[in-house]
């Protein structure tokens, strides 16, 4: 029974310094993306609850890269603790093995592989697919309501409008559009009257009336008068990332359709999807015995070394991933060769502390 308590001792803390950690590390991954959707959905007039979706949204997405970050801090957080109180060394003292000791972890590890696989299979590329489609619907639905009068309107690539006059949300006097979406010739629009329709989920239609249309051609300039003309944006943010959106069966499919480094790439993602979810139950074994190293290095030596094993397996992820990209290594070596590295020190250090 007293065994059981100390298990459940254990694993409590576990649970509390992981959410902590992973609360954390998605905060400050998320600052660059929260940033970047800030500058693109401001200008349309996004409420808080259309910026509260995607900020959920997207934290799928970072759950790849946060899970063994999180679970790392958090066993080297718990156990550098307890360590540096002499708990761990008490329990030696009765009895207790290091093995028996880190039985919390495996099962608090392999709960965050699940979550993790569960992640990488299923609800990151949903959530990704949805990501997409919050953002251009947000854009779409309130991009004609976004157009002040006066005020040169740049969201749309390559589009540039201006509207001296706006009676209502979708209807426009003095209308001018500047188009460059055809690099050979750019087209300059001027129309007395004009309206704004959505089409179609992806989509905005101008319908000008009473106008012409200028298309500079070398030194001269042909006017085309019309009564009414109307103009298609065929909407894609660049938040759009196709290969997020993909489970890796579906990953593993595409790399049948493409060639050359492309298809390195896609291979590369493959790897990653399965690694990363994998990497999860060898820190398992790697960090309670890492941990027993903490104690020397303050209060902060969990976080430290967390992050430091993190740049040293991100650092050589990225370094194997550039030579495959090169053909100087197989992709199967590039994904796998770091994932092996961490395996070897796993093994190496858990053993070393277990034979103590």
């Amino acid at each position: 029974m007293r065994f059981k308590i100390i298990h459940k001792y254990f694993f409590r803390e576990l649970l509390i310094s992981f959410v902590l950690s992973i609360t954390a590390f998605n905060m400050i991954l998320m600052m660059e993306r929260i940033l970047k959707f800030s500058m693109l959905l401001s200008g349309v007039g996004a409420s808080a609850y259309d910026f509260l979706k995607i900020i959920l949204l997207v934290q799928p997405q970072l759950f790849l890269l946060t899970i063994p970050m999180s679970l790392m801090t958090a066993v080297l957080f718990t156990y550098g603790r307890l360590n540096a109180d002499n708990e761990i060394i008490v329990l030696k003292a009765v009895g207790v093995s290091f093995a028996a000791l880190t039985r919390p972890v495996f099962f608090f590890g392999f709960l965050c592989f699940a979550a993790s696989a569960f992640n990488s299979f299923y609800l990151g590329p949903a959530t990704s697919k949805a990501l997409r489609h919050n953002v251009t619907s947000i854009i779409i639905n309130k991009s004609p309501m976004a157009i002040k009068e006066g005020v040169f309107y740049t969201l749309f690539k390559n589009v540039v409008v201006l509207v001296r006059e706006k009676p209502s949300d979708r209807t426009m006097k003095g209308v001018f559009i500047y188009d460059k979406r055809d690099d050979k010739r750019h087209w300059t629009i001027f129309a007395k009257e004009g309206n704004i329709n959505v089409y179609g989920e992806g989509g905005i239609e101008f319908v000008l009336k009473n106008g012409g249309v200028f298309l500079p051609d070398n030194n001269s300039i042909t006017k085309i008068a019309f009564g009414s003309y109307n103009m298609m944006i065929n909407f894609k943010p660049e938040t759009n990332s196709q290969i997020s959106e993909l489970t890796p069966l579906e990953v593993l499919r595409r790399t049948k359709e493409t060639t050359g480094e492309e298809r390195i790439a896609v291979f590369l993602e493959f790897h990653r999807r399965l690694a990363l979810p994998l990497l999860v139950l060898i820190i398992s074994f790697f960090s309670p015995a890492f941990a027993m190293i903490s104690v020397k290095t303050g209060k902060l030596g969990g976080l430290s070394l967390a992050m430091l094993v993190f740049l040293a397996y991100y650092s050589m992820l990225i370094y194997f991933e550039k030579l495959a990209r090169t053909g100087s290594i197989p992709h199967v070596v590039a994904g796998w060769t770091p994932f092996l590295i961490m395996l070897i020190c796993s093994v190496y250090f858990f053993r070393e502390e277990n034979s103590r």
